[in-house]
């Protein structure tokens, strides 16, 4: 069940953007706050979550989930974060 992909979203996004993202994070359902990366459903160390972290290659997300979950949860975050950057958000591989 380990799932991931990769988002179109720079690791040099300005601190106000950076924000926005953060705003849209804690918006997510099932949020997990206090963890040292974004973490949703459950910490790292949990049978089930979902985790970001910024990387050269854009925003990563990875997770122990059910593959049809992991897709729309992503689907409608990439949803927020494009209304929120007022650009779109997409897969990075596509």
């Amino acid at each position: 069940m380990s799932e991931s992909i990769t988002l179109n979203l720079p690791y040099d996004l300005a601190d106000s953007e950076w924000a926005k993202v953060t705003a849209v994070y804690e918006s997510m359902g099932d949020w997990v706050p206090g963890q040292a990366v974004a973490c949703w459903f459950g910490p790292l160390d949990s049978s089930n979550f979902v985790a970001a972290s910024v990387e050269p290659s854009g925003l990563l997300l990875e997770g122990n989930v059910d593959p049809l979950l992991f897709r729309g949860w992503v689907t409608k975050l990439c949803a927020k974060l494009t209304l929120a950057l007022g650009r779109e958000v997409y897969d990075a591989e596509v």
